[in-house]
């Protein structure tokens, strides 16, 4: 992953950062090419890496980690982690934390820049009081993280192209299976279940809704038993084997080859503004342009429920940029970013909305569509 380390300390510099100490572990990936218990690690603060502008990272690894994860660069050196969650050290957290600062101070010492601006993601109480304690400056590294990992390289897009063949395979096992009388934690276990056979890691959320669920948005699996006739609506948000995104969503008809005229409707007006938005992401359109134009594409009676962003970055996560119907970012489009496009629709008040969204990447020869999940045939004839 040398081009996300190099990224990275390209975009330290220009925020000047001396140096990040990362712990989120989407970050501790994209800079190291390691990832251990990647869930686990998102709440307790086991594992962290150094990335000094200058100079080769240092990345403190979990205590029990597997040796293959050691030293993923000949130059990075790898030490143990001092943990120091509550879990584990109860009322002595503040001491163990006390500890990880000074070994973090100590490293930031040996490089000569214990008094330079440094960068931290994401970090709990105690870390974050032990460091400012142990004397160091701290600043926000996240934008400079995310503006490093928006513009992907050949290898993260072959990677996330697998990771999408798992989410397509399994989105396709689906559509197959759907059947009335399937609870939603069904549908939504058949997906996972296929896509953890292929080598998925984890889905961030778990939004599938049926019926008068799917309006509005943001409702999650239940126990609802899908009804001929219903409309089901998904969004994979999956990691897949190498820990990138598959983020896309489908909308199926469940049990008939008729769908209603509203269902059609829905359906035709989600695949329009989908084609609007894919044919704006062009290298050098300004964020908040592309935003206004689009959000005078989606029709009105839409707008009360609309999703929040037209399009998201994908790649170790849901990320920046972001491109939004309203107070948008500084920013432009460019080669080698990877979206994810969204089209929710649904009037307000009705018991019916229906969810697309395709995953793309962005060229200077035209938009690469990279979801291949099938659509419906029925809402889309």
């Amino acid at each position: 992953m040398e081009h996300g380390l190099a990224r990275l300390k390209a975009s330290l510099h220009r925020h000047g950062i001396a140096a990040a100490l990362l712990v989120d572990p989407v970050n501790v990936r994209y800079a190291s090419g390691t990832s251990t218990m990647p869930v686990w690690t998102m709440h307790s603060i086991d594992r962290y890496l150094l990335v000094p502008v200058e100079g080769e990272p240092v990345l403190w690894e979990y205590g029990s980690a597997p040796p293959e994860l050691v030293s993923p660069y000949p130059g990075m050196q790898t030490r143990a982690a001092t943990s120091y969650a509550v879990f584990g050290h109860g009322d002595r957290a503040a001491d163990r934390a006390a500890l990880f600062a000074a070994d973090v101070a100590g490293a930031l010492r040996d490089r000569g820049i214990q008094g330079e601006r440094i960068g931290v993601d994401r970090l709990d109480a105690f870390g974050f009081l032990a460091l400012q304690a142990a004397g160091v400056h701290l600043v926000p590294a996240q934008l400079a993280a995310e503006q490093a990992r928006a513009v992907k390289g050949s290898e993260e897009i072959e990677l996330i192209r697998r990771s999408l063949a798992v989410a397509d395979a399994a989105v396709a096992g689906l559509y197959r299976a759907l059947r009335p009388g399937m609870t939603e934690n069904e549908a939504w276990g058949r997906l996972l279940g296929e896509a953890f056979a292929l080598g998925a890691e984890f889905s961030e959320c778990r939004l599938l809704s049926s019926g008068p669920r799917t309006n509005p948005w943001f409702h999650e699996a239940s126990e609802r038993p899908l009804e001929r006739g219903d409309l089901v609506a998904f969004d994979t948000d999956l990691i897949g084997p190498a820990g990138y995104l598959a983020d896309l969503s489908r909308t199926y008809l469940v049990g008939s080859t008729r769908p209603s005229a509203r269902q059609r409707r829905l359906y035709a007006d989600a695949e329009a503004f989908l084609a609007d938005i894919i044919a704006e992401l062009e290298p050098g359109a300004a964020f908040d342009e592309v935003g206004e134009r689009l959000s005078r594409r989606l029709p009105p009676a839409y707008h009360a429920e609309r999703y929040p962003f037209i399009a998201h970055g994908s790649g170790l996560s849901d990320e920046y940029p972001v491109i939004a119907f309203q107070d948008h970012h500084a920013g432009e489009i460019e080669a080698g970013m990877v979206f994810s496009v969204e089209a929710y629709v649904g009037v307000e008040g009705d018991d019916e909305g229906l969810k697309l969204e395709e995953q793309v990447l962005v060229t200077t020869a035209g938009v690469e569509i990279l979801s291949r999940a099938p659509h419906d045939e029925h809402l889309a004839s």
